[in-house]
């Protein structure tokens, strides 16, 4: 008697029900595709720009720095095989003495000189990519995730700086190569 009373009423089929919820599974695993592969897209952007600010950020501090220098000499030499320029990739920078007292430079005393480079992270290492510089046997840690630097010295008193940042996330934009030439202030 109870098989009649639900003989005419409306409703779904277990058949119907499987196929809405084959249906609703495939909407939602289109949707999560499409979610990782934009999540993907905005890593790879994402590790281009970090690697960019990284660079610009360590050029910036490295400028401001030595253009305040008497004369500049390229260390640790090597030359480019492709087209011959003679650079270093390490770079010594003497300073003008300056005096606190007075707030200002003291050209006739001899100043500090300062030795940038790459390193690890306690900056005693050979390879590395964090910028250093040591003056006195003082290490101070400028910039990291710089994946190279070199310096080219002409007469003492210009130096060129080409430094790539380098991608931390691991994405496909190439890091931006900053090249910049510094005239020395004090020279």
């Amino acid at each position: 008697m109870k098989t009649d009373l639900l003989k005419g009423q409306k409703g779904f089929t277990i058949i119907e029900a499987v196929i809405s919820a084959a249906l609703l599974c495939m909407v939602l695993v289109g949707t999560l595709i499409l979610l990782v592969s934009m999540l993907n897209m905005w890593a790879r952007g994402a590790s281009g720009t970090s690697a960019n600010t990284y660079a610009g950020l360590a050029m910036r501090k490295l400028v401001l720095e030595i253009e305040e220098g008497t004369s500049a000499e390229a260390l640790d030499m090597a030359t480019d095989p492709d087209t011959g320029t003679v650079y270093g990739t390490q770079l010594q920078v003497t300073f003008p003495y300056y005096s606190t007292s007075l707030g200002a430079y003291v050209r006739t005393q001899p100043g500090s000189t300062a030795i940038y480079y790459l390193s690890g992270t306690t900056g005693s290492e050979s390879t590395g990519t964090d910028l250093w510089r040591s003056v006195g046997g003082t290490k101070t840690k400028l910039a990291k995730n710089v994946e190279s630097i070199t310096f080219v010295v002409t007469n003492g008193r210009l130096v060129r700086i080409n430094l790539t940042g380098r991608d931390v996330a691991g994405g496909c934009i190439s890091p931006n190569f900053l090249q910049q030439s510094v005239k020395l202030r004090n020279s």
